[in-house]
């Protein structure tokens, strides 16, 4: 294969011309096979500040490492997990798979009376190959909304088919959404790449910033800023605690319920207090019948959206005033149970509940762990142009979702178990490969692709040639 599948930094592998750093380091292309070009100097993109001034005063670097002061970020415990990385970043690890964290601003945006009504910047590599950003304006406070956002929100979303090919992976861009009188348009360090003629109907919204690693490899997304334009208004800060209800199915009203509950240590000093849920809506039920059960009291729900969809899989947050007779240091130290119930709840779920407690949060990001380790590119097998007596393996390897890649020593394929080819990439990063197989009736084929470190794992794919013949 001609042309590059990569390229090797100063000795690290990344599949991306576009790599982060500073200086300008030499860069070799690495081929298909492993083959090292000569050295060229790597051309450095000139920084350009000029942007923040749109957002003055209002434009966070992430230098407070007390993110619960200014940002609710919702994602699956133990699989969504903040840290405080270099130069003040947001580092945001999710190593389950199949993740979204989704980081709610505390402070509206609101809506100039001028031409341009307002804007919205972030600063992320969220967008990286195979990723996704989906910034969500949405009027009042949702925690997420899901795939079927309310009427009258904004959703842009960025992935690989916006600008395809120009964002490497774990790189920095900007990405903007301007908000004008003529329509919305969306910016990637100061090009458009997006345009929509739809003008907000609200005058002010949440900013919500939902990020998506790429699946292949266990997720790591970095927020360096988030600006909001106009002047940032005061804030009421709440401490938060995660409520694990003791059922994550929505129950009927009167549904026996599991005899868990939740402790009432931060109620005790409150003089008020909120619960929050987000739910997520399965065939049918009545919202307007929502409440939080905590131990004897029932606490009615209400959305904190308006224009709501109700359609099937649609997420809805809800909040309510825990009562007074739960306040205070009189009461029992937990409430049992705590469960959400609805009238017609059918398959609903709850996807996250928390308290808010006036005050200041007192909890501090750690530090970021290392970057993640170097590793090897995702291989892809089939079989095409498949006749009686042969058939066209093709292997592809793409690392172009990888931070950085671990050296690829080729691959070998084994036909019911028997070694019948071996293709060596010593130093390889990825690539397509062609092999023609002569090969009549059905067998087994397994791909495996060694590193060039025998300590490290390697990974195979497996075949059977029999559903691909014709």
């Amino acid at each position: 294969m001609s042309g590059a599948a990569g390229y090797e930094v100063s000795g690290r592998l990344v599949a991306s011309p576009e790599i982060a750093g500073s200086g300008r380091p030499d860069v070799r292309t690495v081929d298909a096979f492993g083959q090292r070009s000569i050295p060229v100097r790597a051309v450095e993109r000139p920084g350009d500040d000029t942007w923040r001034r749109a957002y003055a005063g209002s434009l966070d670097d992430f230098d407070d490492p007390f993110l619960a002061r200014r940002y609710h970020l919702s994602g699956r415990t133990g699989c969504v997990n903040p840290s405080s990385g270099s130069n003040g970043r947001l580092v945001i690890d999710m190593p389950c798979g199949n993740d979204t964290a989704v980081l709610r601003a505390r402070s509206l945006l609101r809506l100039d009376e001028a031409d341009e009504l307002g804007r919205v910047a972030v600063v992320t590599d969220a967008a990286g190959p195979h990723g996704k950003l989906e910034l969500d304006l949405v009027p009042g406070t949702p925690d997420h909304v899901g795939p079927v956002p309310p009427a009258d929100a904004i959703r842009v979303v960025v992935d690989d088919s916006v600008a395809p090919g120009t964002r490497g992976a774990g790189i920095l861009h900007r990405f903007e959404v301007v908000l004008t009188r003529a329509g919305v348009r969306v910016l990637q360090d100061g090009a458009q790449i997006a345009v929509s003629s739809v003008v907000p109907r609200w005058r002010e919204a949440s900013v919500l910033v939902g990020m998506t690693p790429p699946p292949a490899y266990p997720g790591r997304v970095v927020v360096d800023a988030l600006g909001l334009s106009g002047s940032k208004p005061p804030v009421d800060e709440v401490i938060e605690t995660q409520l694990v209800a003791g059922t994550l199915r929505v129950l009927g009203p009167d549904e026996e319920a599991p005899g868990i509950g939740v402790a009432r240590t931060p109620l005790r000093d409150a003089s008020s207090a909120r619960v929050r849920a987000t739910i997520r809506i399965g065939a049918g039920g009545d919202v307007n019948g929502l409440v939080a059960q905590l131990g004897s009291e029932r606490v009615p729900l209400r959305p904190v959206v308006s224009g709501w969809s109700g359609a099937r899989d649609s997420e809805l947050t809800v909040a309510g005033d825990v009562p007074a007779s739960l306040l205070g240091q009189a009461g029992p130290d937990a409430l049992t149970p705590f469960v959400l119930r609805m009238p017609g709840a059918s398959q609903a779920q709850v996807l996250e509940s928390y308290l808010e407690v006036p005050g200041r949060s007192p909890v501090k990001l750690e530090t970021a762990p290392d970057e993640p380790a170097p590793v090897l590119p995702v291989m892809t097998a089939e079989f095409t142009a498949v006749t009686v007596n042969e058939a066209t393996l093709v292997v592809t390897l793409d690392g172009s979702a990888a931070r950085s890649l671990a050296r690829a020593a080729g691959f070998e394929v084994y036909i019911d178990s028997g070694h019948v080819a071996t293709m060596p990439m010593p130093g390889g990063v990825g690539g397509r490969h062609e092999l023609r197989i002569s090969l009549k009736g059905s067998h087994n084929v397994e791909v495996r692709l060694r590193p060039e470190d025998p300590r490290a794992q390697a990974d195979s794919r497996w075949l059977d040639l029999s559903r691909s013949s014709r």
